[in-house]
């Protein structure tokens, strides 16, 4: 994953240390025993994609594709107008695997909100998409707790679409010389054939499961949207909350998942 945009995450700063409301909900993830359990069943997954790396099949992709085949970013969704469409960078081109795919464009709305989003398809090989928590600390992020917010979505299966959020501070150099400090909301999920998920170890075991019982290398999406929380704790009112600001992305999430997922 590449930087999303410096200009907006600076926009979102204060000095270092001198829809609806009930349109989403949180809850925490899963406890100790149940990542104790899972890391045991990956483990064991692990193993057994080892022994099936010769998969012969490729699932189709749970997202829309273009006509080249690159994962389809509407430039429009709702109040939201999507800027120039990008795609993975040199740099993540010289490191992933050469059939990974991505699609990239900064939102604004009516009201001047600003996001970012970005799609990465991954190809035949399992290592085209990684834990998000990576990539974010290496850019200098330091995370919160990982949280799953319940967001309603009439167009995903059920009504309501689970996506994980990491709340996230970094400093940041200002345009005065200053250091400031950044922060952000990222959500993420992800998609396969008939599949959706806001957990990576989800994605891992189902992958490797369909390796192992069904000849077959899941094709998975990895969906990425940060906004900055634009309200100083130390400049009164102005700007959005961080609860505001949940509720502007769950607006977002809401608009831009039909014109995302496969009919």
């Amino acid at each position: 994953m590449s930087e999303s945009n410096v200009n907006m995450a600076q926009a979102a700063t204060e000095p270092s240390p001198a829809r609806p409301a009930t349109m989403s909900s949180t809850h925490r993830g899963p406890s100790t025993r149940q990542i104790a359990i899972v890391v045991a069943i990956l483990g064991g997954s692990v193993l057994f994609t080892a022994m099936t790396s010769d998969v012969t099949k490729v699932s189709e992709p749970g997202i829309k594709l273009t006509a080249d085949g690159q994962p389809f970013l509407t430039d429009k969704a709702g109040d939201w107008t999507g800027g120039e469409l990008t795609g993975l960078t040199d740099e993540e081109k010289k490191i992933l695997p050469e059939d990974t795919m991505g699609s990239r464009r900064m939102f604004k709305d009516k009201d001047g909100h600003q996001l970012f989003c970005s799609i990465v398809l991954a190809g035949r090989d399992v290592t085209s998409i990684h834990r998000p928590e990576l990539c974010l600390t290496g850019q200098g992020w330091s995370l919160g707790k990982l949280q799953i917010e319940q967001i309603p979505t009439p167009a995903a299966k059920g009504g309501v679409l689970s996506v994980s959020r990491l709340n996230a501070i970094r400093d940041v150099k200002l345009s005065d010389g200053r250091i400031g400090r950044a922060n952000s909301i990222f959500l993420y999920w992800f998609v396969g054939k008939d599949r959706v998920t806001p957990y990576h170890w989800q994605r891992i075991y189902w992958t490797a499961k369909d390796r192992v019982l069904h000849n077959t290398n899941h094709r998975w999406a990895y969906i990425l949207i940060h906004i900055p929380v634009t309200k100083n704790t130390g400049a009164g009112d102005i700007g959005k909350s961080e609860d505001d600001t949940m509720k502007t992305v769950a607006g977002f999430v809401q608009d831009v998942y039909p014109t995302l997922v496969a009919n």
